[in-house]
């Protein structure tokens, strides 16, 4: 990623995609792997999940919303992924990302 988030971006992005990947109820270990890759990605430490575990969907979506456009790009973009990566995007998955109001 080229592109630099700040920490409150980083969290909220991480935080909708660790509802994208909870909303089946499966958590599939491909889910789990390319959130792994994520988290390296964005330099996110285990520490920081404690953090972002306490973000709400409402807190996510006003950050999310407030990203530029640039930035939006790669969040949906790793939304979608993060729903794919199983190989099945289920229905509630989608709504996650629907519900961002970012499609």
């Amino acid at each position: 990623m080229n592109v630099i988030f700040n920490k409150q971006e980083k969290y909220a992005i991480v935080s909708v995609l660790i509802k994208i990947m909870e909303a089946d109820g499966i958590i599939d270990p491909r889910e789990v792997e390319f959130l792994d890759g994520v988290l390296i990605e964005l330099n996110i430490s285990e520490e920081e999940i404690e953090i972002i575990q306490d973000y709400d969907f409402g807190q996510d979506t006003a950050i999310i919303r407030q990203l530029s456009v640039e930035k939006l790009t790669i969040a949906k973009q790793l939304f979608t992924n993060m729903a794919e990566s199983d190989g099945y995007s289920d229905p509630r998955e989608l709504e996650i990302i629907n519900t961002l109001g970012v499609l």
